[in-house]
């Protein structure tokens, strides 16, 4: 249903961007000058046009472990330009670790290939992009957690193809892997994708709980993203499209799914202008408790995916912020189409709160801590992970001490 946007032209639907300077300053914000980013129904089909642009003929892929059924539309894309599939790694399984990234490194290395795609979820995008960093760097993964360590761009440049619409990885500088600490982070604009081919056709067959959680993680991406202490007027405003389309869209894509076209591209768009978030601004306090959750269910041996664990916690986030944040998340409860009239600021962005909860309740599994796997014995360590993870409970709007994880925690135990 969409036509295709490329780059700046994903921004020109919001007032903020009609002046050309502020486009010009996005443009220049996000890093256009060194990526393409194409949004809308087809962009797949331009994937053998990308790599001719990259100057790329021989590609490796590297996909979820399900998505064989995928393989075919990338060759056929990638044939109809002339350009070959070297080879396939077909092993990427959900929150990539040191190990996993580590194996997928040396498969590139041995490939004989001249760019990557990555095509499947934020697991797999991922660990493409950490991959493709390791095999250029060397050393060990771990010598790269933090902020821009990765000293040079990788060989291999990755075309990120997402299958699902939740993380952004396809937009941002980020990559998430599994450690024995914990979750950690990779931050380097040489892990940004080369090229993001942002196909909602490709998440039409989701099943409504991973459309759910999915989505969840999306919003949550904007919502921490647009009360951060680092954002700015040109996040809000990126933010501000990215709520506009998700919080609008989300019920009727896990409702409609492959039924509702229009739905799925206002979820990748979400999705991906969240995305782009995460690099100059990131998330806060929501997404360092789920991380807690993350950690304690995955050791119990009931893991509970990473978009339900910030969803579970963010009501109480936004709580906690909105003595300074009220204005945002007011807007979120207007654009998700919630009954305003004659109530008050704190009264509105009590029924966003209400709202966000609710989703979760009723299209996860992952209603309370409880349904979770987990309980009250819990909760002390997972504050203490929350908390330990500065690069997230730093930009939180609002401070947000021990107690105050644990109060939050508390709400959702049951």
């Amino acid at each position: 249903m969409s036509s295709l946007q490329i780059n700046e032209e994903l921004l020109q639907d919001s007032d903020y961007f009609t002046d050309a300077n502020r486009l010009a300053e996005a443009s220049d914000y996000f890093g256009f000058a060194h990526r393409r980013i194409i949004l809308g129904d087809g962009a797949l089909d331009l994937l053998g046009d990308e790599c001719e642009r990259l100057g790329t003929d021989r590609v490796f892929l590297v996909r979820d472990a399900g998505l064989i059924a995928l393989e075919e539309p990338v060759r056929q894309a990638l044939g109809a330009a002339g350009k070959t599939l070297v080879g396939v790694y077909g092993k990427v399984m959900p929150n990539p670790t040191v190990e996993s990234v580590t194996d997928l490194a040396g498969h590139i290395k041995n490939a004989d290939c001249q760019a990557v795609i990555a095509l499947g979820g934020g697991s797999t995008i991922d660990s493409a992009k950490a991959a493709c960093c390791l095999a250029t760097c060397g050393g060990v993964l771990p010598d790269y957690f933090g902020f821009d360590l990765f000293d040079r761009a990788a060989h291999w440049p990755v075309i990120a193809v997402p299958t699902t619409s939740g993380t952004g990885a396809e937009a941002s500088r980020v990559a998430v892997i599994a450690d024995t600490g914990g979750k950690q982070a990779i931050y380097s604009d040489h892990l940004t994708p080369r090229v993001a081919l942002v196909d909602p056709q490709l998440t039409r067959s989701l099943p409504a709980a991973l459309t759910a959680i999915s989505g969840l993680d999306a919003l949550g991406h904007a919502l921490e993203c647009t009360a951060s202490k680092k954002s700015n007027p040109l996040g809000d405003a990126v933010a501000r499209m990215a709520l506009a389309s998700g919080c609008s869209h989300l019920e009727r894509a896990i409702d409609k799914g492959e039924h509702d076209p229009e739905a799925r591209y206002h979820m990748a768009r979400c999705a991906l202008l969240s995305g782009l978030l995460l690099s100059p601004i990131n998330t806060g306090a929501g997404h360092a408790l789920g991380y807690g959750i993350e950690k304690l269910s995955a050791a119990a041996g009931r893991p509970v995916p990473h978009g339900a664990a910030v969803s579970l916690v963010l009501p109480g986030v936004m709580r906690h912020n909105a003595p300074v944040a009220a204005d945002k998340y007011y807007y979120t409860a207007g654009v998700a189409g919630l009954k305003l009239a004659g109530l008050s600021r704190e009264a509105g962005v009590e029924r966003a709160v209400v709202w966000l909860d609710n989703l979760r309740r009723q299209h996860t599994s992952f209603a309370s801590l409880r349904a979770s796997g987990l309980d009250e014995k819990d909760i002390p360590a997972m504050a203490g992970i929350a908390l330990s993870i500065r690069r997230l409970m730093d930009p939180n709007p609002v401070e947000l001490t021990g107690e105050d994880a644990e109060r939050i925690y508390r709400a959702v135990l049951d």
